[in-house]
């Protein structure tokens, strides 16, 4: 195991966008995907078992130059309940959210079973 010195960044700060902290160890790559992150035009990075001094691992992930919408921050509950949004302006956190889980969530995952109700449309 690698020592680092306290206080040591290992990724440098964005000036702005957004960081999505406390991801749960292995799920920063099932983020991404939900938040269609590939397609970003600006740099994304991805930080994976990084350690955390209340949940031993996790992972994180900046966004420069964007801001999430609640929509978005919505979908990230499903897979990172307990994740923080930091909202950065200027190198420093303007905003720090928790995620929460909405009532309802449309367009994100799809019932395997192709005779479940929930993959046939109402009659008119």
């Amino acid at each position: 195991m690698v020592v680092y010195p306290e206080k040591e960044m290992r990724v440098k700060k964005i000036q702005r966008g957004t960081v999505i902290d406390h991801i749960p160890k292995g799920q920063a790559l099932n983020v991404m995907k939900i938040l269609n992150l590939a397609e970003h035009p600006d740099p994304v990075t991805i930080a994976i078992n990084v350690e955390s001094g209340k949940h031993g691992q996790k992972d994180i992930i900046k966004v420069e130059n964007r801001e999430l919408s609640p929509g978005e921050v919505d979908k990230i509950a499903l897979i990172a309940p307990y994740a923080t949004i930091n909202i950065i302006r200027d190198y420093k956190v303007v905003e720090k959210k928790q995620v929460s889980l909405p009532r309802e969530i449309h367009g994100i995952v799809r019932c395997a079973n192709p005779n479940c109700i929930t993959n046939s449309r109402e009659p008119a």
